[in-house]
This record gives structure tokens, C-alpha cells and sequence, in this order.
């Protein structure tokens, strides 16, 4: 009896050392893919942000004289276009990012994407005539475009969203530097508990949302 007895705390000990060999192996591995996660995406996000942030600021400025002078250059409209895409695909980027890897519980949506690539759609194809998120990324062409009523209309609603991303960006995004979160700091892991980012997100797609117009298919 004392004999089983024994041996029953052998195997239970045996087996209370692989339990604590197996949740430490786990945690070390853990411990290193989220390491390698923040190594990976902090530099990206980092960047992507900042780009995002200031492409929003670059089109904004274009907007506002294409409207005050109601003509747009065809090299500025190459460019307005080109930054739109560029906008989209950032904000696809660090969604996707955010999503997967800071917050897995929580959805991000499309809308923001959705629209700044409408807007580019839109320069493309009714205001250069090209292929739609096609551009002369040279801007070696002259030329005054001079916009319709319905043009001015729809670059009205574009400077209405795009003063609503800036006014963002310049409190949110922004403040990855005024509010001296550096490179270091900005990982997936701790942009869970101090995640500016994720307001950017957050009030975007709210914004967006609101909304009835948008998301919808490219402008006519």
C-alpha cells in the first residue's frame, strides 16, 4: 500500500514538473513572438502613421486652393489623386496591423479606406479622364483644369472630410511626437493601453459612419 502510495506522488510530481516545464516553455514563446511582433510592426506603424499624417495635411492644403481659385493644375491633380491612394492604402496597412495585433477582440472598419480611395478614384477617372487610381506620378503635364459646379461640389465634400482627418491627425497623430511616444514606445502590445492610434481609428470611422453618403461606390 505504501508502496502505490509512493508511486502515486511520484507520477503526480512528474506530472506537476512537465505542467510547470510546458506553461514556462509557453510563456517564453509567447514572451518572443510578441518581441519580434513589436520589433516587426513598431518601426511600420510608426512610420505609416506619420506619412498618413502628413499626406492628410499635404491635401488639404490642395483642396483649399483648388476650391478659392475653383481650377485645379493637372499636376496638382496627379498629386491630390496620388496622395488619396496612398492615404488609403496607409490606413489599410495600419489597420490591419492594429487589428490583428493590438486589439484582436475589437474590428476595425473599411470606411475611412473606402473613402479616400473614392476620392481618388474620383480625380482619376472624372477630373484627368485616366483609369481609375491611375496617375502621371512625373507631373510633366501643363495644363488649368477648370472645375464645373458639380466638381466644386464634390471637392467640397472632400475638403469637409479631409478637415475632419486633419483636425484628427493633428491631435491624435501628432501626438505620437508632442506627446514624446517615440518609435520605441509605439507597439502593438502597449497600444493597447495608451492607444492615440486607436482614437484616430475610432473617431474616423465614427465620422465616417455617420454619414449616409459614405461609403458608397467611386463619385460619377
Amino acid at each position: 500500500m505504501i508502496s502505490k502510495n509512493k508511486n502515486l506522488l511520484v507520477i503526480i510530481l512528474i506530472l506537476v514538473i512537465i505542467s510547470l516545464i510546458i506553461s514556462l516553455a509557453f510563456n517564453i514563446f509567447s514572451h518572443l513572438k510578441l518581441t519580434n511582433i513589436d520589433n516587426y510592426f513598431s518601426p511600420k506603424v510608426y512610420e505609416e502613421t506619420l506619412k498618413f499624417s502628413t499626406s492628410a495635411l499635404k491635401t488639404d492644403k490642395m483642396l483649399d486652393d483648388s476650391l478659392k481659385n475653383k481650377q485645379i493644375t493637372i499636376v496638382n491633380a496627379n498629386i491630390l489623386g496620388n496622395e488619396f491612394f496612398n492615404q488609403a492604402m496607409n490606413m489599410d496597412d495600419l489597420s490591419r496591423i492594429y487589428a490583428y495585433y493590438a486589439i484582436k477582440d475589437r474590428g476595425i472598419g473599411n470606411c475611412t479606406t473606402v473613402v479616400l480611395d473614392n476620392f481618388s478614384v474620383y480625380i482619376s477617372a472624372q477630373i484627368l479622364h485616366r483609369i481609375p487610381d491611375t496617375f502621371n506620378i512625373a507631373y510633366d503635364q501643363k495644363g488649368v483644369i477648370k472645375l464645373s459646379e458639380d466638381q466644386i461640389t464634390k471637392f467640397t465634400k472632400m475638403k469637409d472630410i479631409n478637415d475632419k482627418i486633419v483636425e484628427i491627425t493633428k491631435k491624435d497623430v501628432k501626438g505620437l511626437t508632442e506627446y514624446t511616444i517615440n518609435n520605441s514606445d509605439f507597439t502593438s502590445s502597449n497600444a493597447v493601453h495608451s492607444p492615440l492610434w486607436e482614437k484616430l481609428f475610432v473617431d474616423l470611422t465614427n465620422y465616417c459612419n455617420a454619414m449616409p453618403q459614405w461609403p458608397r461606390p467611386p463619385l460619377d
